[in-house]
């Protein structure tokens, strides 16, 4: 076929030019989303650290905090963390092995139980015992807030690094833990 002194094949002359503008737009598209993923790929990675232990200890922070009257929705506090602890541990925390993430957990649980039954519980008063060495704390809503000051924790902050107590009850206001009091 013949058209202003050009010879096209018939299968090009029947295709209209919205047609072949739609096939450009599709292979643009394609090489886009390639180029995309291949940007990317290399940065979906995580060098968080402590992912799962973050979570476990930050699930027993949110349950025995609402005794401590800091939370009121110990679920939405969990889901809270579960997102924030895809970040790890503290920046220069080592995974900790997982009977010392499960000590310091059963710490935080003491420590909860105890403030369940008196929210300003002194740690002389906790029976069981919360910890083998609060390194400062003297109230069972202080380990709960501040764990790091627990020896089973102590992996969580250097006691140079950590808040001072103060207020009342003996908590102090700000962040402690993996990210914040809950």
């Amino acid at each position: 076929m013949v058209a202003r002194g050009r010879v096209i094949s018939r299968s090009s002359a029947t295709r209209s030019p919205a047609h072949r503008t739609g096939f450009h737009h599709v292979v643009l598209a394609l090489a886009s989303a390639l180029t995309a993923l291949g940007l990317t790929a290399g940065g979906c990675g995580t060098k968080a650290v402590g992912v799962e232990a973050c979570r476990d200890i930050e699930a027993a922070r949110c349950e025995a905090a609402q005794y401590c009257g800091r939370i009121d929705d110990v679920a939405a506090c969990e889901r809270f963390y579960r997102n924030h602890c895809l970040h790890g541990l503290a920046k220069g925390v080592e995974t900790p092995p997982n009977d010392v993430v499960d000590a310091c957990v059963a710490t935080i649980e003491k420590a909860g139980e105890c403030a369940k039954v008196d929210r300003f519980a002194s740690l002389e008063d906790c029976e069981p015992p919360v910890t083998e060495d609060a390194r400062g704390a003297t109230r069972a809503c202080q380990i709960v807030l501040y764990p790091e000051f627990a020896t089973e924790c102590s992996f969580l902050g250097k006691l140079g690094d950590l808040p001072p107590f103060g207020g009342q009850g003996g908590t102090s206001s700000g962040a402690g833990g993996q990210g914040g009091a809950p």
